[in-house]
């Protein structure tokens, strides 16, 4: 599977890859099977959910403290509370699938998709990403 880092718009946070021509489930299982490069671990929050040709997963991933980029993004996620996160997983219609870092991540007060937080995180995820794919 093939990561491509990706910085799109989104309503629901900060888009951090695509892959073209797969699946959601196919990525999901994918992101489950990556123990360490860079995830640790990676739990599924909820079902395939479709809403107008769109499919979503919501993941909790958490972060292998031994790979090699993760100094990198430590004091981002020390800002954010932690190595543990929430990302979306959205499907196009067209075969497309997103990665998004969600703005749920944050606390209320400052939950917005453009958050410099959740910005540096995606920008960070994305090539890591695909230095994997």
């Amino acid at each position: 599977m093939r990561f491509r880092p990706d910085r799109r718009p989104s309503k629901w946070g900060a888009t951090a890859a695509v892959v073209d021509q797969q699946s959601a489930e196919a990525v999901v299982e994918y992101l489950a099977a990556l123990k360490g490069t860079p995830f640790d671990g990676v739990i599924r929050l909820s079902d395939l959910t479709e809403i107008k040709g769109y499919r979503y997963v919501l993941l909790q991933v958490s972060l292998d403290f031994s790979h090699p980029h993760f100094p990198r993004i430590a004091d981002t996620l020390d800002e954010i509370g932690g190595s543990e996160f929430q990302l979306i997983v959205v499907e196009t219609p067209e075969g497309s699938v997103y990665l998004i870092v969600d703005k749920h991540n944050l606390p209320d007060e400052e939950m917005r998709p453009d958050h410099p937080l959740l910005r540096r995180l995606a920008d960070w995820l994305g090539p890591a990403l695909s230095a994997v794919s």
